[in-house]
C-alpha cells in the first residue's frame, strides 16, 4: 500500500532545513542526530518521513555514505523511522552540483512522501547559492520552492575555531598577510559569510570549549555582531531536537540574504546623505550613538561603522594599508574607487586579515560619460547616492571589529590618507 501523500506546508510544498558549515563544524554528526530521531518525531510520537540530501565536492561521498550506512542499518533492523538518503558528490551544490540538488530536491518534494528534506552542503558551500538556488525561476516561471520550500539556513560551526580565527584575526590584526588573489577566499572569509547568510547559527562542539574560558560567548558575541537575526544554539556532539528545526519556517528571500550586518550598514548609510568633514569635504564623519549597546557591543566591543568619501583611492596606498592589517577589524566589505580603474566599481573584502579585491560593475557615470548610457536611465539606488561632480563615484566600506570605538578615528585617518587630494571638492 503506497503512503498517502504528505501535506505539511499550506503550499503544499515540502519543507526543507539546509546545513552549512565549514570542514568540520558536526553538519555530519548533526545530521546523524536528527535522522535517528526519526522513528518518534511525527505528529502524536508516530515515524517521521523523511529524506536527506548529503552532499560533498570530493568524487568519493564519505559523509553521505556514512549517513547511509547507518540509515540501511536501522532499516534491516525494522526501524520506523529509516529515511531515504541521496548522496550527492563531485561538485559543490552551491555551484557546479546546483542542477543535481535542485533536482534532487524537486524529485522528492514532489514525490509527497516526506514531511520534511534535510540538506548537508559540503564544507564549502556559500548558503546564498542554496538560496538563490530556491528562488530563482526557470524560462517557464516555476521555481524549486514550487516543490520544496526552504524552511531555514542554518550554519554549523566549531565553536572552539571559530572564536579562535576571531581572536587571531582581532589580536594579530597588525600582523602582515598576503592579500588573496587568483579567486582564492580566505578561510575565515567563508566561515563569515556562512554565519552572515543564516537563520540559525549552531555553536557545535560546545563540550570541546576550555573549562572556565569564553570561547562560547565570544562566539556567540561574534555571531550577533555579524548577523543579529539568527537564532543560535548551543549544542554538544551536534545533539539539537529536530523539533526545533521542523516546529517553524524561519527563511525570507529578503531579510536572510540581507541579514548581514555589512549589508544592513550599507543600507543605512545609504539613507543618509553624505556629510561633509575636515579634509576638504571628503569624508563622512560617523553619526551619533545609539543609546543601549547589544550584548555583543557591550561585552566584547564588537562595532561597526562605515567609511566613507567623494574621493578616489590611490589603488597602491590603499593596498598597503589593508596588507598590513586594519587594528582591530575582523571585517570589513564594501565598495571603492580607486585612480588605477576610475571607471570600474571595486569592492574589497576583508576577513580575518586576508583581502580580497575584486571588481563588480562599471560606475554609472562612467557609462553616462562614455555615451553608452543617459541620466535618465539611472535607477534609483543610483539617484539615491548621485553628487556632482563624480556622480555614483565614491567609497562605502563598512568596517566590523573588536575596540573600534577607541579606533575610529586612527582607521577614518588611515583611509583617510590614501585618498587622492587633486580630488577634493570644496565644502
Amino acid at each position: 500500500m503506497s503512503n498517502p501523500r504528505v501535506q505539511t506546508d499550506r503550499s503544499g510544498a515540502t519543507p526543507v532545513t539546509v546545513f552549512c558549515g565549514f570542514l568540520g563544524a558536526g553538519k555530519t554528526t548533526l545530521l546523524r542526530h536528527l535522522l535517528g530521531q526519526a522513528s518518534t518525531a511525527g505528529e502524536h510520537g508516530r515515524p517521521a518521513r523523511w529524506a536527506a540530501v548529503v552532499n560533498d565536492v570530493a568524487a568519493v561521498n564519505i559523509d553521505g555514505a556514512v549517513v547511509t550506512a547507518e540509515n540501511d542499518a536501522r532499516a534491516a533492523l525494522g526501524a520506523d523511522g529509516a529515511s531515504e538518503v541521496v548522496e550527492l558528490g563531485n561538485g559543490c551544490v552551491c555551484c557546479s552540483g546546483a542542477d543535481d540538488l535542485g533536482e534532487a530536491i524537486a524529485r522528492l518534494g514532489a514525490s509527497g512522501r516526506y514531511e520534511h528534506i534535510w540538506v548537508e552542503t559540503s564544507g564549502v558551500a556559500d548558503p546564498r547559492g542554496i538560496a538563490t538556488l530556491f528562488t530563482r525561476k526557470n524560462p517557464f516561471g516555476k521555481t524549486l520552492s514550487d516543490h520544496a520550500r526552504l524552511a531555514a539556513l542554518v550554519t554549523v560551526i566549531d565553536v572552539v575555531a571559530f572564536a579562535r580565527e576571531a581572536a587571531r584575526a582581532g589580536v594579530d590584526a597588525g600582523v602582515r598577510r598576503a592579500p588573496a588573489g587568483g579567486g582564492e577566499r580566505p578561510v575565515f572569509e567563508l566561515m563569515l559569510e556562512q554565519t552572515e547568510c543564516a537563520d540559525v547559527v549552531v555553536l557545535n562542539q560546545c563540550d570541546r570549549a576550555a573549562a572556565g574560558g569564553d570561547e562560547i560567548a565570544r562566539g556567540e558575541a561574534l555571531v550577533a555582531g555579524l548577523n543579529e537575526r539568527a537564532e543560535v544554539v548551543r549544542a554538544e556532539h551536534g545533539q539539537v531536537a529536530a523539533e526545533f528545526f521542523t516546529g517553524r519556517a524561519r527563511f525570507d528571500p529578503v531579510a536572510t540574504t540581507g541579514s548581514a550586518r555589512w549589508i544592513r550598514d550599507l543600507n543605512a548609510a545609504a539613507l543618509r546623505p553624505a556629510g561633509s568633514g575636515a579634509g576638504g569635504g571628503l569624508v563622512a564623519r560617523p553619526r551619533a550613538a545609539v543609546p543601549g549597546e547589544a550584548y555583543h557591543e557591550k561585552k566584547y566591543g564588537i562595532t561597526s561603522f562605515v567609511y566613507r568619501a567623494r574621493a578616489p583611492f590611490d589603488a597602491a596606498k590603499l593596498n598597503a594599508v589593508f596588507a598590513e592589517g586594519l587594528p582591530g577589524v575582523l571585517r570589513a566589505k564594501g565598495f571603492f574607487w580607486s585612480t588605477r580603474s576610475p571607471d570600474e566599481m571595486g569592492f574589497v573584502s576583508l576577513a580575518g586579515g586576508a583581502v580580497r579585491w575584486e571588481t563588480l560593475s562599471v560606475w554609472w557615470a562612467a557609462r553616462i560619460g562614455a555615451g553608452r548610457a543617459r541620466m535618465e536611465d539611472r535607477p534609483p539606488s543610483v539617484v539615491a547616492h548621485w553628487a556632482e561632480p563624480f556622480g555614483d563615484r565614491r567609497q562605502e566600506i563598512v568596517l566590523i571589529g573588536v575596540g573600534l570605538a577607541r579606533r575610529e578615528e586612527e582607521l577614518r585617518a588611515a583611509l583617510d590618507a590614501c585618498l587622492d587630494r587633486a580630488y577634493a571638492t570644496a565644502p
